[in-house]
């Protein structure tokens, strides 16, 4: 798919040719009057984020005709010689500054939650769980370049109207929940000099407010709402003990206890520390999210409730059902340089869900007043979160960063001592059980006989 920008509508002026069968239907083109949206009302609605637009009108379609008085030149019987628009680029996906813009201002209006970002389902742009995308796979208009002029159509400068197919994506479900169809346009009052944008940003407005206006859109985005989470200074957090489980000591068995975490805008990973369900991973996993998504190894996912987070130390607990899995034991003697560590994650996602690496503690560190690990132990993007253990299966610590140059890694990569993460989040390690290797997720039990 092209990358499309605003250059093609001046290329495609300069270079095409009349066409005069559709001379007709695009000289008499006029929008109806603009939609009528209520107000949102005072019902709580989830954030939304518009995140894409493609353009793909029917290629060589003459899209929209565009005349003047005085820019283009005559035939010998006197006629204008006006000029035609039409599509060569495919499937061409847009800027989205122009429409970003138009698209919030209109849900503003409405009372609707806009949380603007710069990709689309990515890493790290927003933390608004519902995302919109729209395809326009047809548009149509006509344009006055230097109005008033004799050929000026009731003065109007210029309409657009096009066909938009809207889709509505939650990332806590990760799928596309609501689709709308919506067709209109606006008649532009304004003057066109140097560029048509201004009468396609209006048609594509009227399209906004069809969208707002609609049930479809409502019932979306009335849902349960993520709503923002706001993390409690430590000092006013009420301490939680940690409940013993089943410990897993042994690395093969570690990879039981970790998973994908799925946020409002991307993925990390975390692991169980509690018996009773509780799961630690950075804070800039879960964003502003309330809840995540758990996914385990075996494939098995589960909703989590983010319940306090510290977005200094970048660490975040969340309440999940771990159905019957063993917490990760949790050393609490300091890393030792040059001892050997192991990292757990999901690097590039959940495709590679549970990738193990070894390395070994580089260094201690303190940087602006925290104290880190740093290691070589390879580590990238869907890592942040999981656990840095030592060569007995036990947590020194969760993955949070890594140095790069040019997007080659340097093996220079941080991690939270786990000490520091239990401090920060004001949570209280559990009793000392005699340790024992977990075993696989239990299954369910067989009937026992009377």
């Amino acid at each position: 798919m092209r990358r499309w920008t605003w250059l093609a509508f001046g290329l495609a002026l300069a270079a095409t040719a009349a066409r005069g069968a559709d001379y007709k239907t695009l000289r008499n083109l006029n929008a109806g009057p603009p939609t009528q949206v209520a107000p949102a009302g005072a019902a709580s609605v989830q954030t939304v984020q518009f995140a894409r637009i493609i353009l793909h009108p029917r290629d060589g379609k003459a899209w929209a005709l565009a005349y003047s008085s005085t820019g283009f030149r005559y035939a010998e019987d006197g006629t204008p010689n006006f000029r035609f628009l039409t599509w060569q680029n495919g499937a061409a996906e847009a800027d989205l500054s122009g429409f970003q813009r138009i698209f919030d201002e209109e849900l503003k209006k409405a009372g609707f939650k806009s949380d603007s970002g710069d990709s689309l389902f990515g890493e790290g742009a927003s933390s608004a769980n519902l995302k919109v995308g729209v395809l326009v796979d047809d548009i149509s208009g006509r344009f006055c370049l230097d109005c008033p002029n004799p050929f000026n159509r009731q003065g109007i400068p210029a309409t657009v109207t096009m066909n938009a197919n809207w889709e509505i994506y939650s990332a806590l479900d990760r799928k596309v929940v609501a689709r709308v169809a919506t067709v209109g346009g606006a008649n532009y009052n304004g003057k066109l000099q140097d560029s048509v944008l201004p009468a396609v940003f209006e048609g594509f407005r009227e399209n906004v407010r069809q969208l707002l206006a609609g049930e479809t859109f409502r019932k979306a985005v009335a849902k349960a709402d993520p709503v923002t989470f706001a993390a409690a200074p430590q000092a006013l957090m009420t301490p939680i003990r940690l409940a013993p489980g089943a410990v897993v000591v042994s690395l093969s068995e570690a990879t039981n206890s970790t998973a994908v975490v799925f946020a409002s805008d991307g993925s990390g990973s975390g692991f169980l520390i509690s018996g009773d369900g509780y799961l630690l991973t950075n804070h800039h996993v879960v964003g502003g999210s309330k809840y995540v998504k758990v996914k385990w190894n075996d494939g098995s996912e589960a909703v989590g409730e983010v319940v306090r987070s510290d977005p200094r130390r970048d660490v975040a607990l969340v309440k999940v059902d771990g159905h019957g899995r063993g917490p990760l034991s949790l050393r609490h003697d300091p890393a030792r340089q040059g001892e050997g560590v192991y990292a757990i994650g999901s690097p590039l996602g959940e495709t590679y869900q549970n990738t193990m690496t070894k390395g070994i503690v580089s260094a201690t560190r303190v940087e602006n007043g925290l104290p880190l690990i740093q290691s070589d132990v390879a580590i990238t993007h869907g890592n942040s979160g999981g656990p840095l253990l030592d060569e007995k299966g036990q947590v020194i610590g969760l993955s949070v960063s890594g140095m790069m140059v040019n997007g080659a890694p340097l093996n220079l990569n941080f991690f939270i001592p786990i000490e520091d993460a239990l401090r920060a989040l004001a949570l209280t390690p559990a009793p000392a059980d005699s340790p024992q290797v977990a075993a696989a997720p239990p299954k369910a039990p067989a009937a026992r006989k009377r």
